[in-house]
């Protein structure tokens, strides 16, 4: 399922959904960004468990770069990639997010 609008943020906005079973919150601008995932639209993104959206309860987090290091997980990376195609079209190049 598609993630949908919630409210405006800065200059972008807030859209979340629930993917395969993971709740998802991307903040979302409408120009790519060195700063974003893939160097797409997409500055800050992080995945859930669940609609809790606990702090320090997320599976990945990604704000202008991402936590730690990309998920390694491949049901979170499907996740992210399926974020990447809705807003940016185009796929997630791991080996270079790992570099970021």
């Amino acid at each position: 399922m598609p993630l949908v609008f919630k409210r405006p943020l800065y200059a972008g906005d807030i859209f979340e959904g629930e993917i395969q079973g993971l709740f998802v919150q991307a903040h979302v601008f409408s120009d790519p960004s060195s700063y974003g995932i893939s160097e797409g639209r997409i500055s800050r993104l992080t995945v859930y468990p669940n609609q809790q959206k606990e702090f320090g309860k997320h599976l990945a987090n990604y704000d202008r770069g991402w936590d730690g290091k990309p998920p390694e997980d491949s049901k979170i990376r499907a996740v992210t990639e399926a974020v990447i195609r809705q807003f940016d079209d185009k796929a997630v190049d791991w080996r270079f997010e790992a570099s970021r």
